[in-house]
């Protein structure tokens, strides 16, 4: 059922992306958790033990990288309902950042790089390189920007509507693809002439639910800074 889901959904967007047309949306207040610090601080206070390069402060430097990761891992999660689903199944930063790459927030080589990088300086006890936790630094700043840009997404397009047009520029259809916080739940829905189906996904199927979060901001992309070849890759 899940595979006859994602089937249903990427065939509709390959074979109709290019009458695609952004028509409008709607966002929500964010749910931010109410932590005394977030990832930035974190990243702070990397910043400034890097520039003391004692093996205290090079330690302390990695520890608060590490941190930044952690806290902004689970910022994402909370803001998008998800925190709680992933505390109540256990699952660790291993599951969180697969479920990012299913998701095609972070893609997977810098993930690599990121993990590896991580697991070299906790598990081999030896004190880090600087040329090392600059690079793990730098994956850092770049994993906290890109989760803050994918929650903003929430907070201006928790809806979004495409309308769907012919060569002759007559509307066809609608496509619609929504994120409902409570549950926390995907609804995409579409009609194109005498076709219409309607789809939703909620976290209980972690994959299927991240596939459906692809597709999501991948539409946001469409709407803003992506191509529909580059969209259409993704898929």
């Amino acid at each position: 059922m899940a595979l006859n889901k994602k089937l249903k959904l990427k065939t509709f967007l390959v074979d109709n992306i290019e009458c695609l047309r952004y028509d409008g949306g709607s966002g929500e207040g964010l749910n931010l958790p109410e932590f005394e610090l977030y990832a930035r601080d974190y990243l702070e206070f990397a910043e400034q033990e890097l520039a003391n390069l004692s093996t205290c402060g090079l330690i302390n430097c990695v520890s608060n990288i590490k941190r930044a990761m952690d806290c902004q891992l689970d910022t994402f999660l909370s803001v998008f309902n998800l925190y709680k689903p992933f505390k109540d199944n256990n699952l660790k930063i291993e599951k969180k950042l697969e479920f990012l790459q299913e998701a095609g927030v972070f893609n997977s080589r810098s993930l690599s790089r990121l993990n590896n990088i991580r697991n070299k300086m906790e598990h081999e006890y030896e004190i880090p390189k600087v040329q090392d936790i600059e690079l793990y630094y730098d994956l850092v700043v770049a994993f906290v920007a890109v989760l803050e840009r994918n929650i903003l997404i929430l907070s201006m397009h928790k809806d979004m509507v495409f309308m769907c047009y012919d060569e002759d520029d007559k509307e066809i259809g609608n496509f619609c693809i929504g994120y409902k916080y409570e549950n926390p739940l995907i609804e995409i829905s579409w009609e194109k002439e005498k076709e219409s189906e309607k789809l939703e996904v909620d976290v209980s199927n972690p994959y299927e639910f991240a596939y459906f979060l692809r597709v999501y901001f991948l539409m946001w992309q469409l709407e803003t800074f992506a191509s529909n070849r580059f969209v259409v890759s993704q898929l």
